[in-house]
């Protein structure tokens, strides 16, 4: 990929890649309090305002997300249920079905939607745009995933892969699953997405990116002390890194030691 894209964009990737496996099963969709129950899928709001966000980004903290949905599923009976997250009606969409009608309907029956906080630190981008302008975005990111770049990327996979097993593997009598997998996303995608392979730039892109996560998707209060604000914070912070980076990627180009890709 070309690593010169604009550093929002590249932000945007990063967010994407560790928050997919959630967003792939709730589908965020206005959902009327007012509408009658045979056009409302069966659930409950929760608490005024934050609605069922606690449990959710508990359930998150804990390394088990996926609790949040089965616990639902299994209480309503429902593979599709209504809640409130993030000061928003939701209606979520659980299992291979759910997902198939999402994708197969953007700009149709839904929309794509993030909550208020993630487009208030990423801005308008390619993640965050709705409509036609962002399913052609996303097509155009798309292409990009040709043959030829599928077939440099299994090489940098594997190798990142078995780097990354002989380190947190190898040995260990207890492996923490959670939080060793999100370090291996992480790596992973700076590699691919960033041609980042100096560990000590990918630790000091890690912690940033980690607190930035934990106020991207939170209760928008852009007051002292809230995850919100410390998200700004590191949002500030990782821009500048891959700003520095670009920077020297585009010297090393002009010097003829480096290429796009």
């Amino acid at each position: 990929m070309d690593s010169l894209l604009p550093a929002s964009y590249l932000l945007a990737v990063l967010i994407a890649l560790p928050t997919l496996a959630l967003f792939l099963s709730i589908a965020n969709r206005r959902v009327s309090r007012k509408s009658s129950p045979h056009s409302t899928p069966p659930g409950q709001f929760g608490w005024p305002i934050l609605g069922e966000t606690i449990e959710l980004l508990h359930a998150g903290r804990e390394g088990r997300p996926g609790s949040f949905l089965d616990e639902r599923v299994n209480k309503h009976g429902s593979c599709v249920f209504a809640t409130s997250l993030f000061g928003q009606p939701t209606a979520v969409f659980c299992g291979a079905a759910g997902n198939i009608f999402l994708f197969s309907n953007e700009n149709r029956k839904v929309t794509v939607y993030w909550p208020s906080s993630v487009v208030k630190l990423v801005g308008s981008c390619i993640i965050t745009l709705a409509g036609d302008e962002g399913k052609v975005m996303r097509r155009m990111l798309m292409s990009v995933f040709n043959h030829e770049a599928l077939m440099r990327f299994i090489k940098i996979m594997d190798e990142v892969t078995c780097n990354h097993i002989k380190a947190n593997w190898e040995g260990k009598e207890e492996v923490l699953m959670y939080p060793t997998i999100k370090r291996y996303i992480f790596e992973l995608s700076c590699q691919l997405f960033l041609s980042i392979r100096d560990p000590r730039e990918i630790a000091d892109l890690e912690h940033p990116f980690a607190v930035f996560l934990e106020g991207a998707i939170s209760v928008l209060l852009d007051l002292p002390g809230t995850r919100f604000r410390g998200a700004k914070r590191a949002a500030r912070s990782i821009r500048k890194m891959l700003q520095g980076i670009i920077k020297e990627r585009r010297a090393a180009m002009e010097k003829g030691v480096a290429s796009p890709t």
